[in-house]
């Protein structure tokens, strides 16, 4: 993952948010499962899939471990999530 790709999530994921998170507490709520966090659902709605699955491996966090996060975000909050489906 570039430099450059994390910046733009990051941005992406905080923009709305006076709370900000760095790439370590994005990544930890996602792999704990802090659906209910803000931004967590940003990273699932409004992050590309290729640039989540980017993310995910660079953080250490499996394919089946994002799975599992975004279906449990995708049935807790309603909204489509590319990767429950």
């Amino acid at each position: 993952m570039t430099k450059a790709m994390q910046t733009a999530i990051l941005t992406t994921v905080n923009a709305p948010y006076q709370t900000i998170l760095d790439a370590g507490e994005l990544a930890l709520a996602i792999s704990k499962h802090d659906i209910k966090l803000a931004q967590v659902g940003s990273f699932f709605t409004e992050t590309p899939v290729d640039a989540q699955i980017v993310f995910a491996e660079a953080h250490g966090i499996s394919k089946a471990e994002l799975k599992a996060t975004a279906i449990e975000f995708a049935n807790w909050s309603g909204q489509p999530v590319v990767l429950a489906a």
